[in-house]
C-alpha cells in the first residue's frame, strides 16, 4: 500500500501552546482521530514528529520515545544555547526538507502546528498540486496566513481527548497509554 498522507508534527509549537495553557499533549489521542477523521489505514500514513530537547530533559526524552512507540518517525535535535542564555530551538528546516523531499511520493500533507513560519511551505506544496490540511491550535494561537494558505484548517483545541488537564498524576499525559 502506497502513502498517501504525510503527517508533521510541530512538537515544540504545538507543546508549549498548550503546555501555557495549563495541557498535557495526547499524540496517540491527535493519531487515532487523523486516521479516523481522513478515513485512513495507518499503512498509508507517514507520522513524522519533529522534536527539539535538551539533553538534561529527561521528560522531553520521555516523550520522544513515547511518539517513536506510538509509530511516529522522530526526527529530533539538541537545542542549542547562544552564550547569552537564549535557546535555539526550532526545527522549521528540518520540516521543510522532510516536506519537500516526500512531496513526489505524497498526495496529501498534514501539518500539525500554529507558526507563519511554515506559509512558504505550504505554498510551495500546493503549488505542485498537494492538498495541506493545518492542525493547529486555537484561541488566536494558529496564524491567520497559514490558515489563509492551507486547504483546510481545523482547531485541535477540538480533538477529543488530545489535551488532558496538566494537574492529572506523571503518565497521564502526552506520555502515557
Amino acid at each position: 500500500m502506497k502513502v498517501r498522507v504525510a503527517v508533521f508534527v510541530d512538537v515544540q509549537n504545538v507543546q508549549e501552546t498548550f503546555e501555557r495553557q495549563g495541557f498535557e499533549v495526547r499524540y496517540d489521542a491527535l493519531k487515532d482521530y487523523i486516521l479516523t477523521q481522513f478515513g485512513l489505514d495507518e499503512r498509508e500514513v507517514k507520522f513524522l514528529a519533529f522534536v527539539p530537547y535538551r539533553r538534561e530533559d529527561e521528560r522531553r526524552i520521555r516523550l520522544i520515545d513515547a511518539l517513536s512507540f506510538m509509530g511516529f518517525r522522530v526526527i529530533a535535535k539538541p537545542v542549542r544555547e547562544h552564550p547569552d542564555g537564549g535557546l535555539k530551538a526550532n526545527m522549521d528546516t528540518e520540516m521543510a526538507l522532510e516536506a519537500t523531499e516526500l512531496a513526489p511520493y505524497v498526495e496529501e500533507f498534514i501539518l500539525v502546528t500554529g507558526d507563519s513560519d511554515f506559509v512558504p511551505l505550504v505554498d510551495y506544496l500546493s503549488r505542485r498540486g498537494k492538498r495541506v490540511s493545518v492542525l493547529g491550535p486555537g484561541r488566536g494561537s494558529t496564524s491567520v496566513e497559514l490558515i489563509r494558505a492551507s486547504d483546510h484548517f481545523q482547531n485541535i483545541d477540538e480533538v477529543p481527548g488530545m489535551l488532558v488537564p496538566r494537574h492529572l498524576p506523571e503518565g497521564a499525559g502526552a506520555l502515557g497509554r
